[in-house]
């Protein structure tokens, strides 16, 4: 990390830091008898990974992911928070990088309402190690929600977000976003839920030079309980990248962190089984099988006339036609939540195991490869 982005991410988690230790010694306001109005919480997972091949993360990376935040609500409907988060890689230090967030919200909507109204704003800024340095941003959004219960057991939701994200050092990516959704759940007395969501987005450039793009997605959710500790769930989306530049044509060097839900378009296909265990602890098994196309070309180091890229002083040929993948995973995950230590203050402990597999007609995206995680988090 460079120094200038070390001092600036030491900077924002010592404001974070502050406005934590702050909070902890601040008096309560709720009276005898009363939760406070403030919750503090700090947490670290350790992730360990094993990949057979691929760019995210690096074979044998160590990845710790430490988070703390703050938060303070008055009557249930209103909510400030503070937010910081760190995640170092030590077997690649150049990936490390950090988040700092702020955010408040509202909620004016009694909680047995049948319109219930939700809204909110937050900030957050992203600094990355010298790899990725170029990319640091600052980032703010805002949405609203509009959700309304038709009969018992039957809503509709509305939801609109927008966003606005700028890279100090590299303006040629500072994008506007837009998203709008409508969801409908269904609870029937089967004790089975149905969720139909449709939403699109659209992305903007402030760089005129750079290609628009926009995004509709639907999305099927259904979720059955088979008893009061047992419960299925299977979902399924579409997206359309309807309107697009060349994704794959902002890539460097085959890794980009500039990638995101307008970059790709494809299905995906899931299920689950989540099982509550003695001593309030779930135990969740989860697969989920996506196939994802990306439009374009990398451009860096890729001499189309022969369709092949030079890595290295060595060249590495591609499939024909545009970037497909096929990608699956499968996760057991554990969680012990609300365990309670002293007072008021719970502790949350998680563990999980994952195997993902992407398969891909160009051999640079082909991986495989388990991750393995562990962590604990204590709120007061």
């Amino acid at each position: 990390m460079s120094a200038r982005a070390s001092l600036q991410l030491r900077s924002l988690l010592k404001c974070g830091a502050a406005l934590l230790i702050a909070a902890s010694v601040l008096p309560s306001t709720a009276g005898a008898g009363q939760a406070s109005p403030f919750t503090l919480g700090a947490g670290a997972t350790q992730v360990w990974t094993d990949n057979v091949f691929g760019t995210e993360p690096s074979p044998g990376d160590g990845i710790t992911d430490g988070r703390g935040w703050l938060s303070w609500s008055h009557a249930s409907r209103w909510r400030l928070g503070a937010s910081g988060r760190l995640l170092r890689f030590q077997d690649n230090p150049d990936l490390n990088h950090g988040y700092v967030t702020l955010m408040a919200e509202a909620m004016p909507s009694a909680s047995g309402a049948r319109t219930r109204v939700q809204a909110g704003v937050s900030s957050a800024w992203r600094l990355n190690g010298s790899l990725y340095e170029p990319f640091n941003y600052r980032d703010t959004s805002a949405y609203a929600t509009l959700r309304h219960y038709l009969a018992e057991g039957f809503s509709a939701q509305l939801r609109a977000d927008l966003s606005a994200r700028e890279y100090p050092e590299q303006v040629i990516e500072d994008a506007r976003k837009a998203w709008l959704s409508v969801r409908l759940q269904k609870s029937l007395p089967t004790r089975t839920s149905v969720t139909l969501s449709l939403r699109g987005g659209w992305k903007a450039y402030v760089d005129e030079t750079q290609s628009d793009a926009a995004v509709r997605e639907l999305n099927v959710q259904a979720a059955q309980s088979l008893s009061p500790r047992l419960a299925l769930r299977a979902w399924w989306s579409d997206a359309n990248l309807y309107e697009h530049g060349s994704a794959a044509a902002q890539m460097e060097a085959f890794d980009n962190p500039l990638l995101d839900e307008f970059s790709f378009d494809g299905r995906r296909l899931g299920t689950s089984l989540k099982v509550i265990m003695p001593w309030n602890l779930t135990a969740e098994l989860a697969g989920e099988r996506a196939w994802l196309d990306y439009p374009g070309r990398p451009p860096a180091l890729y001499d189309p006339l022969a369709d092949t890229f030079v890595l290295n002083g060595e060249l590495l040929a591609l499939a024909e036609g545009e970037r497909s993948d096929a990608v699956t995973r499968l996760r057991l995950a554990l969680e012990r939540r609300g365990a309670r230590l002293f007072g008021t203050s719970r502790v949350d402990l998680n563990a999980a195991l994952e195997w993902s597999d992407q398969e891909s007609n160009d051999l640079y995206w082909q991986w495989s490869g388990w991750s393995v995680l562990a962590g604990a988090s204590v709120e007061f």
